[in-house]
């Protein structure tokens, strides 16, 4: 373990929006959830009140779950650091056990919600929910179950300075063990049956909406309006409960505004998004074109303006196995430059032999490949694609890709899974569009920004 703090103190203080005051001094609530759109202040408030809790009941242990467990590493440890920052609060990071210990005492346990078994063994003041619609709803249903049975350990009340509430006898008086969510609303799922449909008369909803925080970049609201399509504005900006999977999965999409008369220039440099199957690989062959402010398509806020706009213009399909597709794209292409934007899971698993990965077998045939570490989460490729599509910034060749028109066109949402739908066989409509959009989300990720260590003090009315 490492002492992250150890500095003088300089007097922090926070400044919160309307929302977020509402959400921090909250002591009455059994349970709260701040249901926010992208960039209203969700990861910090809720690490800030959870920071509270600990100064105010130093001696109890507090719960923290995260979505992953790779967030306790990129999201809870820098902001606690950028919070902590400047006081003289001794705490240690034990990255291994997922354990934050104050020189205060007690600790703030962190636990993914992955597996919701594993929420066992302890007892806590209070628990604190990041992201917590991100699970699916039976999932998120019985992590709930789980925390809510940990949240036990007693605690007495006491006011926002930490100093103890008494009642008229001078007596102490027993607090509440809450549960605080923190959460962008992903439609109709757990924070919406559990804090708006079924809610129970002591919890609380908080909507908080991205304008609210003063301290983002002055184009940030209307970078998001340009990115995402007006069904999912109301969720993405005003924290709203709205319907994000029914319906068509690539509901921005359109044959007519999305079509392109591109095709192949001789020698031109190709990029290949790619799926894997061992029942057929499928491959969409892209080239780039001028930006958008070059064809002045441009829209006032988006990020990708200055960036070439994707086209796709062959679509290979029904492939044995990746060396037959490196057989292909030679003898179709044989002078162009080949970057591959492959499935990430073709590093793993490969289609011709179990010793050898996918994506090896293509560098060896000499093809560049670019991809993530693992794959996206489905739903975050699926918003950047409707992004692309929404900003023409992707486009088809309908008589060239004809059956990847039909895909994008299609394939709707399971109403159990709230994913988009799968099917099984080889060339099927999702190994289809998985092929087209790996690349997308890869060049054109929607990218959200936090905000960062604010002053305490309340804005607004």
């Amino acid at each position: 373990m490492k002492t992250l703090n150890k500095e003088p103190s300089k007097g922090n203080t926070w400044t919160l929006t309307k929302s977020q005051t509402k959400f921090f001094t909250d002591m009455v609530s059994k349970a709260i959830a701040f249901s926010g759109g992208y960039g209203a202040g969700k990861s910090f408030v809720l690490t800030g009140k959870m920071l509270g809790m600990k100064l105010c009941y130093p001696e109890t242990d507090l719960l923290y779950l995260t979505p992953v467990f790779s967030n306790f590493r990129d999201i809870l440890i820098p902001t606690i650091t950028e919070i902590l920052q400047g006081t003289n609060i001794e705490y240690e990071i034990n990255k291994t056990t997922g354990e934050i210990v104050f020189g205060v005492g007690g600790r703030i346990i962190v636990k993914s919600m992955d597996d919701p078994s594993k929420i066992i063994g302890f007892n806590v003041s209070a628990v604190f929910f990041d992201e917590l619609d991100t699970l699916p709803t039976n999932k998120a249903r019985e992590v709930w179950q789980k925390a809510i049975a940990r949240a036990r350990k007693p605690i007495f009340k006491k006011d926002l300075n930490g100093n103890l509430i008494l009642d008229e006898n001078g007596e102490k008086q027993k607090a509440i063990n809450q549960l605080f969510v923190a959460t962008t609303p992903e439609g109709f799922r757990f924070t919406y049956e559990m804090f708006k449909k079924n809610k129970p008369d002591n919890y609380t909803l908080i909507t908080a909406h991205t304008a609210e925080n003063i301290h983002l970049p002055p184009d940030y609201v209307d970078n998001l309006k340009a990115i995402y399509p007006e069904n999912v504005v109301g969720a993405y900006l005003r924290g709203e409960f709205v319907n994000l999977t029914s319906g068509s999965v690539f509901s921005s999409y359109d044959r007519f505004k999305n079509d392109t008369t591109a095709t192949y220039k001789q020698s031109e440099k190709l990029l290949v998004g790619i799926d894997f199957n061992v029942l057929g690989i499928n491959a969409v062959i892209y080239v780039e074109r001028e930006s958008l402010n070059q064809t002045n398509e441009a829209v006032e806020g988006y990020a990708y303006n200055d960036k070439p706009t994707l086209h796709a213009i062959d679509h290979l399909q029904k492939i044995n196995d990746t060396p037959d597709l490196i057989r292909v794209l030679k003898n179709k292409y044989p002078s162009s430059q080949i970057v591959c934007y492959p499935d990430a899971s073709g590093k793993n698993v490969s289609t011709k032999g179990a010793t050898v990965s996918d994506i090896s077998i293509l560098k060896q045939a000499g093809f560049q490949c670019k991809h993530p570490k693992k794959n996206p989460n489905i739903l975050d490729r699926v918003k950047a694609a409707n992004s692309a599509f929404k900003n023409k910034l992707v486009r088809v060749n309908q008589n060239k890709c004809p059956d990847l028109v039909e895909a994008f066109e299609q394939q709707v949402y399971n109403d159990k899974t709230e994913l988009p739908e799968k099917n099984s066989g080889a060339g099927t409509i999702d190994d289809i569009t998985d092929s087209a959009t790996y690349i997308i989300h890869f060049l054109y990720p929607i990218k959200k920004r936090s905000m960062g260590v604010l002053k305490y003090k309340e804005t607004g009315s």
